[in-house]
């Protein structure tokens, strides 16, 4: 393994440590390429994205601003900074991948002078499209989750466990007490109201599932971002139904990666979120198992300017018994 303390006693200088690994010569090589298109670029970022949360590392910024930090003390900010701790031989890998995505996109970083270049593109365009990529990914791996069973749908919050039953019948533990509480609200996607029974019977075909979101839903100020949110963080729906769901979410007209940050209990995911005229709509999604780690609801306008209202969910699943 190469350090960067020892890249001297190696003879090997930075740029050359830098450039250690597998295709290296043949990037070089290549000089100048041209700026690929916005598509791609959001794809490319995409994968760094998902490469480096596997790794644990965090990702910041979009174009021209990609910088990652990892939990060594190892900050990249590619193509040309200097890394600084150790553990450089051990991201190998990793920054290959991200100089390869750096020198791909046309991004070049200048250390000194703070000046950057990229292809043509804004950084919101970027991030639209990143967010597109990510959603398509997640809905692969939401896909790849088994399916299970229960007479309950169990959500297990920071303030205490919520159950529905088949008949929509709601119940919470509390401090160790259970309440039963009616029955719980259908949740609504575009023109319908779902119950349990409704969630079986609805379509997972994405395209169908983007035009229900995209059909005005009674109350009209419920918006198809919340709808899609609501229905993955608090319902039973299957593995193919959320696919279909996220696949759908990626659809929409104004969706954005936000990228890698924390939920109120400190858990690490990404985010991706919604601007409407007088609110904003987001979704911490566990990368891994595209589990709903929080769903956040922050009002911009208004009255009720500031307001936040969250839905941190600990765990959710299925489950015979209340309690």
């Amino acid at each position: 393994m190469t350090t960067y303390d020892d890249t001297e006693a190696n003879g090997m200088n930075e740029r050359g440590a830098l450039l250690d690994f597998p295709g290296a010569d043949e990037l070089a090589a290549a000089g100048h390429v041209e700026p690929l298109s916005e598509r791609a670029l959001a794809r490319v970022l995409a994968e760094v994205e998902a490469a480096v949360a596997t790794e644990g590392v965090t990702v910041t910024g979009t174009g021209a601003d990609v910088t990652t930090k990892e939990a060594t003390g190892v900050v990249v900010a590619m193509p040309e900074r200097r890394l600084f701790g150790r553990q450089f031989g051990r991201r190998r890998a990793l920054i290959g991948l991200l100089t390869t995505a750096a020198v791909a996109t046309g991004v070049v970083t200048y250390a000194n002078s703070g000046a950057t270049s990229a292809g043509t593109g804004t950084h919101s365009e970027a991030r639209v499209n990143t967010a597109t990529v990510f959603l398509d990914h997640i809905s692969t791996v939401a896909a790849s989750q088994s399916a299970s069973s229960g007479k309950y749908w169990r959500d297990r919050t920071t303030v205490g466990d919520s159950y529905i039953s088949q008949s929509m019948d709601q119940y919470f533990v509390i401090n160790g007490k259970t309440s039963k509480k009616g029955q719980h609200p259908d949740w609504q996607f575009g023109p319908k109201d779902l119950d349990w029974k409704g969630l079986d019977q609805l379509t997972t075909d994405p395209a169908k599932l983007l035009a229900l979101l995209q059909t005005p839903p009674r109350p009209k100020s419920i918006s198809p971002f919340d709808q899609a949110a609501s229905l993955l963080t608090e319902s039973p729906a299957g593995p193919k139904l959320r696919a279909g769901i996220f696949k759908a979410m990626a659809g929409l007209k104004g969706v954005k990666l936000v990228g890698q940050v924390k939920d109120s209990t400190g858990r690490g995911g990404t985010a991706v979120e919604f601007a409407e005229a007088r609110s904003v709509g987001r979704v911490i999604i566990d990368p891994k198992t595209s589990a709903i780690l929080e769903y956040t609801f922050t009002w911009t306008a208004g009255p009720s300017k500031g307001k936040v209202t969250y839905h941190t969910v600990l765990s959710a699943g299925f489950t015979d018994k209340i309690g």
